[in-house]
């Protein structure tokens, strides 16, 4: 067969069908098995969201029951993994511990999909309790309620149904994301039928680049340090005067707006005068506008995600996890997907370096 060249970084190329998710550049839109991500995250929780995308459809009472009770069964890493999360290194990021973490945390269940939950479950807790063993602090015990009232516990160490809430919303927002790096490194292991644990390790290793999801903490490096929408716009025109990246702008298929960014963007209005620090969002709103009026580079979730999650008392170092915790639930629809109709994900390369050399 004649090889095929494609766009360097497979922009704009579609590698294969699939029925989880997809997001539309023209009208900003994201859709999660038919429905709309931003209505999810407006009317739907977070584990109603979660069955959907893996297994296409919206729960029953019943299927929601269970699938709730099944979660917050598996969600403690049993004993032996604390210990061994008690022996890394204290400077060891909290994403990289999870990812060595997932790869050999034992699971009880045996079928590919129960499998993937069991770890996706484990997620908040591998985060949160590793972060604090290694940093010779006793993990918080689990606590009954929401997947999100737990989460932001574990987090904070807050039992706020109303912080929880919002946590949710960002969380449910994050979950997929179509054929995105993590993704699709993920479907290169599972297209080799590596087990659910390996394939999830690989998605951790890839979320964690400044590219993906390693960009949200840097936003609030610069964001408060500000007091005044006029330093927000000298510091877009001086970074944009050095050729330099403005974190949280810029999205490989949202050219216009990022549809979940505007959502957030919102909970962030809310948020902010809930906490009596509306200076906070007014800087925010003017680097985005600042931003698109200078480049068109619409503000994406990560911008006014870090906002968020600052506002609700979440240390700078789960950020990353969090999103990894979330899109866990993603990766477990991709994996299902990719081996339910497999092919071996095997491109080529056009070679360009010297031939004919010899040895001396």
């Amino acid at each position: 067969m004649e090889p095929i060249v494609v766009p360097k970084g497979l922009d704009g190329v579609i590698v294969d069908d699939s029925a989880i998710c997809t997001a539309d550049s023209d009208n900003g839109t994201l859709i999660y098995r038919g429905y709309s991500a931003v209505e999810l995250a407006e009317k739907a929780s977070f584990e109603q969201t979660a069955y959907l995308i893996v297994y296409g459809k919206l729960p029953g009472r019943n299927e929601l029951a269970e699938f709730s009770q099944f979660l917050k069964k598996n969600e403690e890493p049993d004993s032996n993994t604390k210990k061994i999360m008690a022996l890394i290194n204290k400077d060891t990021a909290v994403i990289d511990l999870m990812r060595s973490v997932v790869s050999l945390v034992p699971t009880n269940e045996t079928k590919q999909d129960r499998v993937l939950l069991e770890i996706a479950a484990k997620m908040p807790h591998i985060a949160a309790d590793g972060y604090r063993l290694i940093n010779g602090a006793a993990p918080l015990p689990s606590i009954s309620g929401t997947y999100a009232e737990r989460f932001y516990y574990q987090l904070t160490g807050k039992n706020d149904a109303e912080a929880a809430k919002y946590l949710e919303k960002l969380l449910i927002l994050y979950m997929e994301h179509e054929m995105n790096a993590s993704t699709f490194a993920l479907r290169v292991t599972a297209s080799t039928l590596a087990d659910p644990r390996a394939a999830l390790t690989t998605a951790l290793a890839t979320i964690k680049g400044p590219l993906h999801g390693g960009a949200n903490d840097q936003i609030l490096n610069y964001i408060v340090k500000m007091d005044t929408k006029d330093e927000a716009v000298k510091f877009v025109d001086d970074r944009l005067a050095r050729k330099e990246k403005i974190m949280g702008f810029g999205h490989r298929i949202y050219k216009k707006v990022d549809p979940r960014a505007q959502f957030m963007k919102k909970e962030l209005d809310a948020l902010s005068r809930l906490k009596h620090t509306e200076k906070l969002y007014d800087i925010a709103a003017a680097i985005e506008e600042t931003v698109w009026d200078r480049k068109k580079l619409p503000a994406n979730l990560d911008f006014y995600a870090a906002l968020i999650m600052h506002l609700l008392g979440i240390d700078h170092v789960f950020y990353t996890p969090i999103f990894a915790s979330s899109r866990s639930f993603g990766w477990a629809a991709h994996y299902l997907e990719q081996v339910g109709n497999n092919k071996l994900i095997r491109p080529d390369s056009r070679y360009i370096g010297p031939t004919g050399l010899k040895l001396r």
